[in-house]
């Protein structure tokens, strides 16, 4: 169960992700985009965390 929730969780923020990323290959990287990625992979971990200790117990 937690597996499938730790799957979905990282594809959701690859998603939130996508368009950030193509902005820096695309060489149109704004602040917003660095606001972005900053909060994705902090609520991504944050989530990760929690989905691992609840596999720990």
């Amino acid at each position: 169960m937690f597996s499938i929730i730790f799957g979905i969780l990282n594809l959701v923020a690859g998603y939130f992700l996508f368009n950030p990323i193509m902005h820096i290959v695309y060489r149109q990287f704004e602040e917003a985009d660095l606001y972005q990625i900053i909060v994705v992979l902090t609520i991504t971990l944050i989530l990760d965390i929690g989905t691992f200790q609840e596999i720990a117990d």
